[in-house]
């Protein structure tokens, strides 16, 4: 287990879902906040999300400041939040900027967590 894991398991854990997605995507979320804290360079990534295709779109200013004044806080700060049980827990997942690629199901298939994409479902997949 990595510290990364550790911390995320560390954090209260949100049960109530609305619906599948949103379990998913809290779920996948976890996943990207343990990499965060083991490797904080990724918000460097997550910044440039934010700078490329954000930042210019004037119906997602919201979404950029609230995310560009995230990403200056401490690491675990970050991930508290992302992974909070609130509305502003539940905006910043649902607008959470490209930080990695999660691999799934042995590389057979990529998830990307950003603005706007949720990977389509797939029999198999459903709960």
């Amino acid at each position: 287990m990595t510290e990364g894991e550790r911390f995320v398991g560390s954090l209260p854990r949100k049960a109530d879902f609305h619906d599948g997605n949103k379990r998913r995507s809290y779920e996948l979320t976890r996943r990207i906040a343990a990499r965060l804290i083991d490797d904080p360079e990724l918000v460097a990534s997550g910044r440039s999300y934010l700078d490329r295709f954000v930042r210019p779109d004037p119906a997602q200013a919201h979404a950029y400041s609230l995310w560009n004044a995230l990403l200056d806080q401490d690491i675990s700060q970050i991930v508290r939040q992302m992974l909070e049980d609130s509305p502003k827990g539940e905006l910043l997942r649902d607008t959470q900027p490209v930080f990695t690629v999660i691999s799934s199901q042995g590389g057979k298939m990529a998830e990307m967590v950003g603005l706007q994409y949720r990977p389509t479902a797939s029999p198999e997949r459903r709960e």
